[in-house]
């Protein structure tokens, strides 16, 4: 018996919605965990003891003339022992960047005496051969790393380094804070979506006992911890993922200090977040490969094994809802015919997909500051806060489809300080504008359908629908004319 169209479409948006129902019970599991932990209070302030240890903090830069005075004005400002600090600048550089380092040095001789510039005779590896490189040229018991754009605060040390009293601490983890989360629409979603992984989820983790990850910057690293784990490997795009997996595997105890942030800053033209997603995607997805078999065969309570492989899946998400973005349309149209096919407006459908989602943003803006203000602010913006996400996801698509066919891969940094990063030269140092281009078709292909799907039922009284419609339009025509705005050079790089 031929199976029909509509029937085929209601089969793939069933598929879709019972997927992103399993991602949105996972999201209500985060919540519990961390309204549970919320009621606790904090942990108690940790005090060190024993003899104080030599400290080395790594700050890894690529190409940052905008932000990297900034950050040696910080990190040499950290309060530490005399003796036992030592400041490794690891600059695989091509541009100004270098020269920049040697004059700043050299014009603070007073604060330069414990830094060392290094450069790499060849950039092996990118950031994970950086770290791994610099660590063989010293012999300090900790790592603390600070990317470019991050900006700490003198007693940042004195207040992570006492929580390694307890010998099988591997790793002391703080916030991010955004310094530009309210330079324009763009880093406010940025930040609300950030904010939901610092503020609820990472604690969420810590509190209850299971893996969570290092960030890959505000925090420290016992250096025993990380040789016991292999150290840095440049096989996934997300070298930080990958090590934490590794060491909580060893046994290592990691530690997260949700009441103590770095500022750092959000990359504030659509390109540079774009590239930002699409690599913390793709090595999600290439660190579950590498390990989600041995976290599953490993003698870990099972709540750990559970926690860890929805977190290394989560990427997943993003096929599902580009699926979900091409069938939605159709489905409306044809599939909905099916006696039982407006199953899509379950309240328990919708809150599991949206609310829930909604619900964890709207924590980590509140608990962030305990304050409303933001919070309300998020809930006036949802729906289109939820169409640019949905947008988001064609990229994020890609990047899935990288990490199971590809290993390793070239880090593209995120480069920072504000609008003076061009996306059109941020396009022309990736290589990929063709892909990029490709992309914003897609986006460009998805929300005029959705618009067009808008203007249809408009005209047949279905307001509802029509409005839904319109929101995810504009999500995607929103991001297409961005990105194709970007994609157009400038007067000042067309001149160069």
């Amino acid at each position: 018996m031929a199976i029909s169209l509509p029937e085929i479409l209601l089969g793939l948006y069933l598929f879709t919605l019972l997927g992103m129902c399993v991602f949105g019970l996972h999201k209500v599991k985060m919540l519990w965990l961390y309204l549970r932990a919320s009621r606790r209070g904090s942990p108690p302030h940790a005090a060190w003891s024993g003899p104080t240890p030599k400290v080395c903090v790594q700050c890894p830069l690529f190409n940052e003339p905008l932000v990297v005075e900034a950050l040696l004005e910080r990190v040499t400002a950290l309060r530490w022992p005399q003796g036992l600090l030592e400041i490794q600048v690891l600059d695989d550089s091509t541009d100004e960047t270098t020269e920049i380092i040697d004059r700043w040095l050299k014009a603070n001789p007073d604060r330069a005496v414990n830094v060392k510039h290094i450069c790499r005779p060849k950039r092996e590896g990118y950031k994970a051969g950086a770290l791994a490189y610099a660590m063989k040229l010293t012999d300090a018991e900790f790592f603390a790393i600070f990317d470019a754009d991050f900006r700490p605060e003198p007693e940042f040390l004195e207040t992570l380094m006492p929580h390694f009293s307890d010998a099988k601490v591997g790793v002391v983890q703080a916030r991010w804070e955004f310094s530009n989360r309210r330079a324009s629409l763009l880093t406010r979603f940025q930040a609300i979506f950030l904010d939901a992984h610092f503020v609820v989820e990472q604690a969420a983790r810590c509190s209850a006992g299971l893996f969570f990850n290092f960030n890959g910057t505000a925090g420290i690293w016992r250096r025993e911890a990380l040789e016991d784990a292999g150290g840095w490997t440049p096989d996934t795009v997300t070298e930080d993922l990958d090590a934490s997996y590794r060491a909580q595997l060893r046994g290592w105890r990691f530690v997260y200090l949700p009441d103590y942030a770095v500022n750092s800053e959000l990359p504030e033209n659509l390109t540079a977040f774009k590239s930002q997603q699409r690599r913390w995607t793709k090595g999600g997805i290439q660190v579950m490969r590498k390990q989600l078999a041995a976290i599953l065969r490993s003698d870990v309570p099972g709540r750990i094994k559970r926690e860890a492989a929805a977190h290394l899946l989560v990427g997943f998400i993003h096929p599902l809802l580009v699926l979900f973005s091409v069938i939605f349309v159709p489905y409306l149209l044809i599939g909905a015919r099916v006696p039982g096919g407006w199953l899509v407006f379950n309240p328990v459908v919708v809150v599991l997909t949206s609310g829930v989602t909604v619900a964890l943003y709207i924590t980590g803006q509140y608990f962030r500051q305990r304050q409303w203000r933001e919070g309300l602010l998020l809930f006036v913006t949802a729906p289109l806060m939820l169409a640019f996400g949905l947008a988001m996801s064609v990229t994020c698509c890609l990047a899935v489809c990288e990490g199971l066919s590809q290993r390793g891969g070239e880090f593209v940094r995120t480069p920072k300080g504000g609008r003076a990063v061009t996306a059109g030269g941020l396009l022309s140092r990736f290589r990929s504008r063709t892909l990029f281009a490709a992309l914003t078709l897609v986006e460009l292909a998805l929300g005029l359908v959705m618009l067009g799907g808008a203007i249809h039922f408009g005209r047949h009284d279905a307001a509802l629908l029509a409005s839904v419609l319109v929101v995810k339009a504009t999500g995607f025509l929103g991001i297409a004319l961005i990105s194709t705005s970007d994609m157009l050079p400038r007067s000042s790089e067309a001149r160069a």
